[in-house]
């Protein structure tokens, strides 16, 4: 990791007093009294407890990324971005909930899960992590398993092209399915992974443009 010079002079805020103020089944929200280094007190400061995201860059034998269009609330549009969901309880690990999470939302599965790290989802006030994939030679193996609440569409693109309009900003995608996306580009784009044609190539272009 590459600190900032002044990294290991900041010290963290110290908590006075923590009360738990909602909580439901997708999050926790905890209510915060704290006190910095200098003496000065930051209350309330709310922090959200989330379990970890997980993002899925998902290619085909042929290259093709999998995408889901679904409605987000949140900004009240209508987006089509990468497949990703949450860790549950019963999820052994990161990769085998990425599995499922493919495979509920899209019905691709199979191939070769590659981790791309691990990141802050929102340090500000959130205390979860991204953790995201790149899964390769994934086929259609089933049916979307959706829950009552969900409604997505599932479609397939060249990724290389699909990378090339993300690349030019010509694309209305979340933050963190950019980020997923730029880091599997780079690992294909490296070449390392077999049996991807002239990918590796395609992306590379795309990248330089």
């Amino acid at each position: 990791m590459i600190a900032g010079d002044d990294e290991g002079m900041i010290e963290p805020w110290r908590v006075e007093r923590s009360v738990v103020t909602y909580r439901d089944r997708w999050l926790t929200v905890r209510s915060d009294d704290c006190r910095t280094v200098a003496g000065q007190e930051i209350a309330p400061y709310h922090v959200l407890e989330h379990s970890t995201w997980l993002n899925v860059v998902a290619l085909t034998p042929e290259g093709r990324i999998v995408l889901v269009t679904e409605y987000r609330h949140g900004s009240g549009e209508v987006l089509t971005g990468l497949p990703s969901g949450t860790m549950d309880p019963t999820d052994p690990d990161a990769e085998a909930a990425s599995r499922r999470e493919l495979l509920e939302e899209t019905g691709y599965g199979g191939g070769v899960f590659v981790p791309l790290g691990r990141y802050p989802a929102n340090p500000a006030n959130q205390t979860n992590d991204v953790t995201p994939f790149l899964a390769v030679g994934v086929e259609k193996i089933g049916e979307q398993e959706l829950d009552h609440t969900e409604e997505i569409a599932v479609s397939t693109e060249d990724f290389a092209e699909w990378f090339g309009l993300l690349c030019r900003m010509r694309l209305r995608v979340q933050v963190s399915h950019v980020a997923t996306a730029m880091l599997a580009a780079r690992v294909v784009g490296s070449g390392e992974i077999p049996g991807l044609g002239d990918l590796p190539d395609r992306l590379r272009d795309a990248w330089a443009r």
